[in-house]
């Protein structure tokens, strides 16, 4: 019984003691989820408009050009990082996955290194690990895209899903050079393959690529371009077998084959549209000569000729005489080929369709007297001219030969006979100032008359010569006639008109790197919108008088109210001349501009508001009540 009172006792004493301090305890908040939306409006969005917006996250995803790893290169980012962070995209939910796994797998780029401050952060890492790892167990930077190509290749060989989504493979230099037998096992997996980056070895009928050229000729039925250089002649042979059917882009480089083998193999390319031959110097003109033996040359859109000096423009002409050839025909690249400037306006002649144009040739003598008696290049579906014209290191004359060239081309210009022109490169750097010029007059042009009101309508022009269809497509022909006025002179007679169409120039000397831009408008009241005046006024621009040039313009000097200088750049850091306005065509003012705004004035409507250019001070006005008068420090004139 005491035993019992005992504890009995000891647990009064528990219940009567003090309550333990809980300063120990620590509360911790009752966190509440977070309230969930009423709606999810991401994943109402369509599937299309995902992969737009995953199409920005990794933009590389999205290039479908036929280009090595090294020139297709899209945007400024890192690859690598991209590639990480659409990766991450497709592990949120299963429609994002879905979505994000197409663009992971359509289009492959493999990257060496990350172009980002990741990569010295890397490369730190590897190297404080490599202490402490033996040499064996280190890998090397040349080593890592080698490695990934081997992951993707465990990948789509393990997963055909994956492996049928893969159209392009892009990979580095080196890697595609070193790992010619993991490329193989890769792409002997893809059956949907378009383009992938092969060896140079490739292309050259190397032994070490006897394997991969098998491989793609047996597993990948779906390429779209194929390139072949000297030594390679056999495995061209090997497309008139039909096993690549779906070639687009087919390039040629030196490679040594008879025109008729040549022609059987385009022939057997029912969907090529891009043929580039370069280095064949015996190829000549009967390339393109009709045979019934033989297919004919196929129509192709673009069509690109590097050194190759037999083909003249006789044998484009040639071409270009069949509607099939001439309706598809839309760019032409001659680089020192037998296609002289002086005969490229038969070619463009007879290209009807052409959009694109780009001639390369160094010339050693210039076009000589008879320069303007040459027919100009006329084509009135032309937008894009890449004119580079360098004279030889071997004239030391003052006068450059290529000069010549240049000037034709401005006279041609200054004729309207590239109407569609929108682009131009040259490399010459002074040629701006050409267009801007006075067109000199043409000693081959024939006045043209418009009859008055009597009906009665000139003798037609030949139609075989080249000449007077030029000179119809002038724009400088449409002189209204007026009735009770005799037949008037057209403007394409014995003077050219001014250059008058909206042009981009892009020009460039023979050592310079960059390209210069120069925008030429067209006169005044020929642009829509364009700040301009009447027409013959000065061109106008609206920098102002205080910024860049002397404090006299600005305080002083020449008055308080100097006016805002008339200033048009020139590309080069440079203004263009300012034409005076006495000598400015004398035309009726359109109605816009009377009573609208003053001289130099900005806008086509009368708003009451003053114009922020003065009008240009009169040389003669001296009052006779003892104003002051004007100054005649007009330094622009």
């Amino acid at each position: 019984m005491g035993l019992l009172k005992h504890f009995r006792s000891k647990s009064k004493l528990k219940d009567a003691s003090p309550p333990r301090p809980t300063s120990y305890e620590v509360n911790y908040p009752i966190l509440s989820s977070p309230p969930r939306p009423r709606s999810d409006l991401i994943s109402r969005l369509p599937e299309k408009v995902l992969a737009r917006v995953f199409s920005f996250v990794c933009p590389h995803t999205s290039d479908t050009s036929f280009l090595p790893s090294e020139d297709s290169q899209i945007g400024d980012g890192c690859m690598l990082c991209d590639l990480r962070d659409l990766a991450h995209c497709a592990q949120v939910c299963r429609k994002w996955y879905s979505i994000a796994q197409g663009l992971l797998y359509r289009s492959v780029r493999i990257d060496a290194v990350h172009y980002c401050a990741l990569e010295e952060e890397l490369a730190e890492k590897r190297k404080k690990s490599s202490k402490f790892r033996s040499s064996k167990n280190v890998v090397e930077p040349l080593d890592v895209p080698h490695i990934r190509l081997q992951l993707l290749c465990r990948s789509v060989r393990e997963n055909a899903n994956l492996a049928d989504q893969v159209q392009i493979l892009k990979l580095p230099y080196m890697t595609r050079e070193t790992a010619k037998g993991d490329l193989a096992r890769t792409v002997s997996a893809l059956p949907r393959l378009q383009y992938a980056d092969l060896p140079d070895g490739f292309a050259s009928g190397d032994a070490s690529c006897i394997t991969l050229r098998q491989e793609l000729q047996a597993r990948c039925p779906d390429i779209r371009k194929m390139t072949y250089r000297a030594g390679a002649e056999e495995a061209l042979e090997l497309l008139s077998q039909r096993h690549w059917q779906n070639i687009e882009i087919l390039e040629l480089d030196g490679v040594a084959v008879q025109p008729a083998t040549l022609r059987l193999v385009l022939a057997s390319l029912p969907v090529l549209r891009e043929v580039s031959i370069s280095g064949m110097h015996w190829l000549d003109d009967s390339i393109f000569q009709r045979s019934s033996q033989i297919p004919d040359f196929p129509p192709v859109q673009t069509l690109k000729m590097v050194n190759v000096p037999n083909v003249t423009a006789r044998g484009f002409k040639e071409y270009l005489q069949d509607p099939q050839n001439r309706d598809v025909f839309f760019s032409l690249t001659l680089e020192n080929t037998g296609v002289a400037v002086n005969e490229l306006s038969t070619v463009l002649w007879a290209a009807s369709n052409l959009q694109h144009l780009s001639i390369t040739a160094v010339v050693s003598k210039s076009l000589g007297i008879g320069a303007g008696d040459l027919p100009p290049l006329t084509s009135i579906s032309l937008k894009t001219l890449h004119y580079e014209i360098l004279s030889s290191d071997e004239v030391h004359s003052l006068q450059k030969p290529a000069e010549s060239y240049y000037a034709y081309l401005a006279s041609s210009l200054h004729r309207n006979a590239l109407p569609a022109l929108e682009t131009l490169f040259v490399r010459d750097q002074n040629f701006p100032d050409l267009l801007l010029m006075p067109p000199m007059p043409t000693s081959n042009a024939r006045p043209s008359f418009s009859t008055s009101g009597s009906g009665t309508r000139p003798a037609p022009a030949d139609t075989g010569s080249l000449k007077s269809k030029g000179s119809n497509l002038s724009a400088v022909t449409q002189n209204s006639t007026k009735p009770g006025l005799g037949p008037t002179l057209s403007s394409n007679g014995g003077n050219a008109v001014a250059f008058s169409q909206q042009l981009e120039v892009y020009s460039k000397g023979a050592g310079d790197v960059e390209w210069v831009f120069t925008s030429i408008a067209p006169p005044s009241g020929a642009r829509k919108g364009s700040i301009s005046g009447p027409p013959g006024a000065r061109p106008l621009s609206a920098y102002s008088a205080s910024k860049g040039l002397t404090p006299q313009w600005a305080h002083g000097g020449f008055g308080s109210e100097a006016r805002k200088s008339v200033l048009v750049g020139n590309g080069y850091g440079g203004f263009l001349a300012v034409p005076q306005l006495d000598d400015a065509p004398k035309e009726p003012v359109p109605e816009e501009f009377l009573g609208a705004t003053r001289w130099g004035s900005v806008g086509t409507q009368s708003s009451g508001h003053s114009s922020f250019l003065k009008p240009p001070p009169s040389m003669t006005s001296v009052s006779s009540s003892g104003e002051k008068r004007h100054s005649k420090h007009d330094l622009w004139r």
